[in-house]
């Protein structure tokens, strides 16, 4: 009789490898299309024409009305925004409905209440960094020198639309942006074309998909580097673009590396501080008058001396009265 307790491990810990893999799969986004929603998934605010029939009551099918995210996830605790939906097949993901409240969002309906279904609503965001090309994309470049003819990439990060907008084969996509020290645009610089680079990964690198970034022969000046989304439209005409690369070449040999915000207005609000000093003066003025009522205080002991000198002024007046009513006793 053969022994196959050795074939059986082998089955098993193969099985067990797939599970595993399978759990640690990412989650495959989305129905048969982009606009098809299904629970569990991520959407995005400025999407448009979503349909989330998917999130409605399996038992009665009735349309779903709107989207509530709850206090800490719990449906029993008080909701914190709600998003509303008048056609379940058709969802605008407005940032006015939003406010600001992304998360955890269950479906309701209003002929039964939550569906126990939901998605996750988050904004769409992309930022990049500038490093060395293959095989030393560890290489950070911002703040640094490098020489001319160095060839670079651009690290391109969006943590959830690589992962989460993606049905079949459609994916976001980002436009790579050069602006030259002259003003003029372009998507093809150094030697690569940056052009609808498609958002397929939490990150990825420009030389994944194109020709590296060749630093040679530039006009001296300041480059601007910045991801912005090309697809969907709906990103590309409202949703934030990446943070600004600015690449300053001077009449040295070399390349100057910073990073620029993407929205410097939030700089400003700190200059709203400086009225607050202006507010500790007032106790300064009150110090300053109470010295005089000290002052005053002092005043009334000077008078104790005039009414001691007046009383001594008068013993002459007394003593010649007592005199005189004795000599005339005496008579």
């Amino acid at each position: 009789m053969e022994d196959h307790t050795g074939t059986g491990i082998c089955v098993l810990c193969c099985l067990a490898l797939l599970l595993l893999a399978a759990l640690a799969a990412p989650v495959s986004a989305r129905g048969a299309t982009i606009s098809d929603i299904l629970p569990g998934d991520t959407i995005f605010v400025y999407e448009e024409g979503l349909d989330i029939t998917a999130l409605q009551k399996t038992a009665t099918g009735n349309p779903v009305t709107a989207l509530r995210r709850f206090t800490d996830d719990d449906v029993t605790k008080g909701i914190v925004n709600e998003i509303p939906v008048a056609d379940d097949t058709n969802l605008d993901v407005l940032d006015a409905s939003v406010r600001g409240y992304t998360g955890l969002y269950y479906a309701y309906s209003q002929a039964d209440g939550l569906t126990t279904k939901s998605v996750n609503v988050r904004y769409p965001e992309v930022s990049i960094e500038a490093v060395l090309a293959n095989p030393y994309h560890a290489e950070r470049i911002e703040g640094i020198t490098i020489p001319v003819g160095t060839s670079i990439a651009i690290k391109v990060v969006s943590p959830f639309v690589g992962t989460d907008y993606v049905a079949g084969a459609t994916h976001a996509s980002v436009d790579i942006v050069v602006t030259t020290p002259g003003g003029a645009e372009m998507t093809a610089f150094g030697g690569a074309n940056l052009a609808n680079l498609p958002v397929t990964a939490q990150q990825f690198y420009t030389d994944d998909l194109a020709a590296p970034i060749l630093l040679d022969r530039l006009e001296e000046g300041t480059y601007r580097v910045q991801a912005r989304w090309r697809s969907p439209q709906s990103f590309a005409d409202s949703a934030e673009d990446s943070n600004v690369i600015t690449f300053s070449v001077g009449d040295r040999i070399g390349v100057d590396v910073t990073v620029t915000p993407a929205t410097t207005e939030t700089t400003v609000p700190p200059t709203t501080t400086p009225p607050a000093p202006t507010a500790t003066t007032p106790p300064v003025t009150t110090a300053t008058t109470a010295l005089p009522t000290a002052t005053e205080t002092t005043e009334p002991p000077t008078t104790a001396p005039t009414t001691q000198a007046a009383g001594t002024a008068l013993l002459p007046l007394i003593g010649a009265a007592a005199a005189l009513f004795l000599v005339l006793r005496r008579k």
